[in-house]
Parts: structure tokens; sequence; C-alpha cells
């Protein structure tokens, strides 16, 4: 990737969610509601992320059958076994794989290239990456 993105603030957020702060509970949910259309971005990479972030939380949210971040934070193996084998995919495939059907979709390789002027092909080649980071992100707070 061109520049190197983090979201550390995303996820300083979740894990105080997951820790079980309702005062943050409240300021994820205003995050998530600005990342969802990524309109603070600051390059290519950093709208594509926010859109990520949005996504797989909104996912991880549908995967579970739960929004209670701090619940999903306590199941145990047996219940992810059970989700995996209900979905028939894993947690982290699940999340990678609607991440990029969401951006196939509605074209987001093709508007941020526009929007930020950057190589549609360099970002093509790097959107799974960055979709796997998210969700990796994600996962490893959560579970």
């Amino acid at each position: 990737m061109a520049n190197p993105v983090e979201f550390g603030s995303f996820y300083k957020l979740l894990r105080s969610v997951r820790d079980g702060s309702d005062e943050k509970s409240k300021e994820l949910e205003w995050m998530l509601a600005e990342y969802e259309h990524a309109k603070d971005a600051t390059s290519a990479y950093d709208e594509l992320g926010q859109i990520f972030c949005h996504h797989g939380v909104m996912e991880l949210y549908d995967y579970t059958g739960t929004d209670n971040i701090k619940y999903i934070n306590t199941l145990d193996k047996s219940v992810w076994n059970y989700l995996e084998v209900r979905m028939n995919i894993g947690l982290e495939d699940y999340m990678v794989k609607s991440m990029l059907t969401h951006a196939k979709d509605h074209q987001l390789a093709k508007k941020v290239s526009e929007k930020w002027k950057s190589n549609l092909n360099e970002i093509e080649s790097n959107i799974k990456d960055l979709a796997k980071y998210v969700t990796d992100g994600i996962v490893e707070l959560i579970i």
C-alpha cells in the first residue's frame, strides 16, 4: 500500500466497549456511523479502511446475532464452533468475504481511486489485504 493506514482510535474504542464501557459504546456507535461513509478520510486507503471497519463490525453483529460487543467477547469456543457450522464459514472468512463483496458491489476501488487520484490497479491489488488487516484487528480484540 502507498501510505500506511492505522485505525488505533477505532480499535481503542472497540477495546473499551469490549471491556464494558457503556459511555464508550455510544462513542463507538457515532464513530461507526461516521466510518460508514468515511467523509473525514485522508486518503484512498483510509477511506476504504473506515468503510471496512464499519462493515466489519456490522458483519460481526450479523454473524453472532447480537450487537452487544461485551457479550460477544464472552462467547466460548463451542459457540464459535456452532456459529461456524450454522453459517458454513468461519468469522474471519465471513467478514473478509463480505467486505470484498461490498467493495465490489459498490465499486469502491474505482470510486476511491478517482476521488483520491490513486492508481486503480494498486488499490485493487491491495483491497483484500486491507480487508484482512481490518478483520484481524476486530477479531483479535473481540474473540
